[in-house]
């Protein structure tokens, strides 16, 4: 019975995670985007920095969603 609710608890936490990472990619890709629009070196300097808290936020998701599934982690896409 543990050992169901344990399965349960992970499938429910990397369905999570997995939501959070389709998230952060495309917030990723918006910044992206708006790098090569914004003119304003002010704004363009802002929109690196959460450009790469971004990246790093993918980067901590990949490596829980990893752990969580442990040897069939080579299913993730990058």
């Amino acid at each position: 019975m543990k050992d169901l609710e344990k399965n349960i608890g992970k499938e429910s936490d990397l369905k999570a995670l997995e939501q959070a990472l389709a998230l952060e990619i495309e917030a990723i890709k918006r910044y992206h985007e708006q790098h090569d629009i914004v003119k304003d070196p002010e704004i363009h300097t802002l929109l690196e920095g959460l450009h790469r808290n971004e990246v790093d936020h993918e980067k901590i998701i990949r490596e829980h969603i990893i752990r969580l599934i442990g040897s069939g982690s080579d299913k993730i896409n990058s």
